[in-house]
């Protein structure tokens, strides 16, 4: 559980650090479990700690990003 939980937070540190959607997208096809239930409630953590922290710029690149997994979820179980 806890190298799974690792390997998440690997995903999401890989996919906070693109610069670009292309860039963003070729992590989120190379870590497909960004796109599941746990990692949106590890964003929404990592977001609530950000904001508990008064990182309010984080915090809104951070939903930004969250909102783009979230808009390809949903693109996909449109399928």
């Amino acid at each position: 559980m806890e190298n799974q939980k690792s390997e998440l937070y690997q995903a999401i540190d890989a996919f906070i650090q693109t610069t670009t959607m292309e860039e963003a997208l070729e992590i989120v096809e190379q870590y497909p479990e960004l796109l599941t239930d746990k990692a949106d409630i590890l964003f929404s953590t990592i977001i609530s700690n950000a904001r508990q922290a008064g990182h309010d710029t984080t915090v809104q690149a951070l939903d930004e990003r969250r909102d783009f997994i979230r808009g390809i979820r949903e693109e996909k179980s449109n399928l």
